[in-house]
């Protein structure tokens, strides 16, 4: 009788025949970045990495199979960015957030954005755009993505909203000018008690705060200077605490 260990060497030898990923990548792939994915998936999901020419060993690819079964093949901006620098069609890109105070005016239709702003106070961040326009079209590929729709509250868009929402309307303008299909962008979901949905009913649905929260964010609400403030530092924050924490700093 073949032994545990004997079987998961012969499926990887086959995902491996079938992929062009080396047994060894297999074994490692299932265990770290496809895990608790049936054999069927991760193969599905490594000949996605071959398509798309992605590696996921440098995480420009990677999945997720949630609580209910669904699995869903990630790639981040520099993934996108990958695949489009690769066609013979790359010709740069365009891209910028968007200020209440900048002048601004975008029309998709005819492919123009009209963008300045000078050393003053620029405002709050209502968005980004990006343009491409890959060589032998026509016309351009413009994507807009509002700040509110993708503002996830917490770690980078807290610190650096900025960066973040310029990342969604690239990936939003690499996808359309240059056809990439199979994979889904980062930005467009958020998992939620192991269930991935769309970031918009994540930012939308009302939050309930545990105790624990509710507890840490009095205690943080009492702190008159920084210092007290930097007292309750945590060493293992969850995304909720983390955003408490920082935006309790900011405020001094």
């Amino acid at each position: 009788m073949e032994t545990k260990n004997e079987i998961m060497i012969i499926n990887a030898d086959k995902i491996s025949a079938l992929t062009g990923y080396k047994s060894e990548e297999v074994a490692i792939i299932k265990n770290t970045i496809a895990k608790n994915t049936t054999d069927t998936e991760l193969a599905y999901f490594l000949s996605v990495c071959r398509s798309v020419n992605l590696n996921p060993f440098l995480k420009e690819i990677w999945c997720y199979k949630d609580a209910k079964g669904n699995l869903i093949v990630f790639a981040g901006r520099d993934g996108f960015l990958t695949i489009a620098q690769k066609d013979s069609r790359w010709n740069g890109m365009l891209s910028a957030y968007v200020c209440e105070n900048d002048t601004f005016k975008l029309n998709i239709p005819q492919g123009t954005v009209e963008h300045e702003f000078g050393q003053g106070e620029r405002g709050k961040i209502t968005g980004a755009y990006a343009i491409i326009k890959p060589k032998g079209c026509d016309m351009p590929t413009v994507s807009w993505a509002a700040i509110k729709d993708y503002d996830k509250g917490y770690n980078t868009w807290n610190s650096n909203k900025g960066a973040m929402i310029v990342k969604v309307a690239e990936t939003m303008s690499l996808k359309k000018a240059f056809g990439i299909s199979g994979l889904q962008s980062e930005y467009d979901f958020e998992v939620k008690n192991n269930v991935v949905i769309p970031v918009q009913e994540f930012i939308e649905a009302p939050i309930k705060k545990s105790p624990e929260i509710e507890r840490y964010e009095k205690l943080l609400s009492a702190c008159k200077t920084k210092e007290e403030v930097e007292a309750y530092y945590l060493d293992n924050f969850t995304p909720e605490q983390l955003a408490i924490y920082e935006n309790k700093l900011k405020s001094f």
